[in-house]
């Protein structure tokens, strides 16, 4: 079971959406970090990260937004979500509000 996944640059700005199937340990919470750039490659600071749960196991398909969490300076954030057995993620980065 991987301890760490990696997901590129490349693979997400290419197709814009991925989707990385792994098996998590039953721990209660799990980390998840990251780095969101923006399309020309630079970090992104202030961006939105909206964490959502999926419940795919029902008909239809049901999304809980468990919460939001923010980029520092450098792009990076970092977020403790609860582990759900048998339920997806999925982080949505969204560009900071330029100032005016």
């Amino acid at each position: 079971m991987p301890s760490k996944v990696t997901l590129r640059g490349r693979q997400i700005i290419c197709s814009q959406i991925v989707t990385k199937d792994i098996q998590l340990a039953a721990y209660q919470y799990f980390f998840v970090k990251g780095i969101v750039y923006s399309p020309n490659g630079e970090p992104l600071a202030n961006a939105a990260v909206e964490i959502v749960l999926i419940n795919n196991t029902i008909f239809p398909i049901e999304e809980k937004r468990l919460g939001v969490t923010f980029t520092i300076a450098d792009g990076t954030y970092g977020v403790s979500i609860p582990y759900v057995a048998n339920r997806e993620y999925k982080l949505i980065a969204y560009a900071a509000l330029e100032e005016v």
